[in-house]
Formats: C-alpha cells, sequence, structure tokens
C-alpha cells in the first residue's frame, strides 16, 4: 500500500438473486462516484455468492480503495440465506471497524424486511463504538407504524 496516496472510497452493492438492487446504484454514485456491484448470479448457491463478497471486499485494499459505504439487499429467502448474509455482512463490516468509520445498510422487502431490521440490530450492537453505522432501511418504516 503506497503511504502517500490517499484510498479512494468505495461504495459496494450487494444484490441477493431477485432482489430490486438497481436503484441503489444511483444512490450510491451521489458523494462515492465509484461503486461496484456484487449480484449473486443465476445458479450460484447464497454460501458462495456469500464468499465472493467476501473476496471482493479482501482486494479493495490492495486496490488502495476503501469500503465507505454498502448495501445487503435481501432477494426471496430460502433456509440458507441467514447464514449466507451473515457472512456478506461481516465481510463488509469487518474492513470498516478496521479503518474506524463506514455504513453499512440492509434492505429487504416483504417478509425479509424484518429479517433484515434484525440482523442490523444485531450487528450495530456488535459495532457499537466503532465509527461503523448499521442500519436496516425498514427501520424508518417501523418507527412510522
Amino acid at each position: 500500500m503506497d503511504l502517500f496516496r490517499t484510498p479512494t472510497p468505495v461504495s459496494l452493492v450487494v444484490a441477493e438473486r431477485g432482489s430490486p438492487w438497481e436503484s441503489w446504484v444511483e444512490r450510491f454514485a451521489t458523494g462515492t462516484p465509484d461503486v461496484m456491484v456484487v449480484v449473486q448470479e443465476p445458479g450460484e448457491a447464497v454460501d458462495r455468492w456469500a464468499m465472493r463478497v467476501r473476496s471482493i471486499v479482501a482486494g479493495l485494499e490492495a486496490q488502495n480503495a476503501k469500503l465507505a459505504r454498502a448495501v445487503v439487499v435481501a432477494g426471496p429467502a430460502d433456509s440458507r440465506s441467514l447464514s449466507a448474509r451473515s457472512l456478506a455482512i461481516k465481510a463488509l463490516v469487518a474492513p470498516m471497524v478496521a479503518q474506524g468509520d463506514g455504513t453499512v445498510l440492509l434492505d429487504g422487502n416483504t417478509a425479509d424486511r424484518f429479517g433484515m431490521m434484525a440482523l442490523a440490530q444485531t450487528v450495530a450492537m456488535q459495532v457499537a463504538g466503532s465509527g461503523v453505522t448499521v442500519r436496516s432501511t425498514a427501520d424508518a418504516v417501523a418507527h412510522v407504524a
């Protein structure tokens, strides 16, 4: 790593197959022009997708990039989704904790919304005081309802 070069801030959109992720690219491009997208491929097991997320995040430092923001967008869930999501979220949060800042959003629609809220609350408690913010996009809806 070049100590004299400031790392480039990067946003990451992490999307399960079948999720409505496209609008996040435009949202994240504001303020962080470098946006990477990791979409679960057709036929790709959700646990393999989570490992690919981990590998991509690990490669950011080698590219002199700083993970500033990330969103995990849930698709239709199956029995393996929760553990794979947890692995992907851990991969996103770890470098942010090390750098002392960053934001991770968990976005789920319909029934997955509540699972993503629970994951966000759990991870937020684990990283409290680290400078990292973890929130569910359903939080605002839950507070209004």
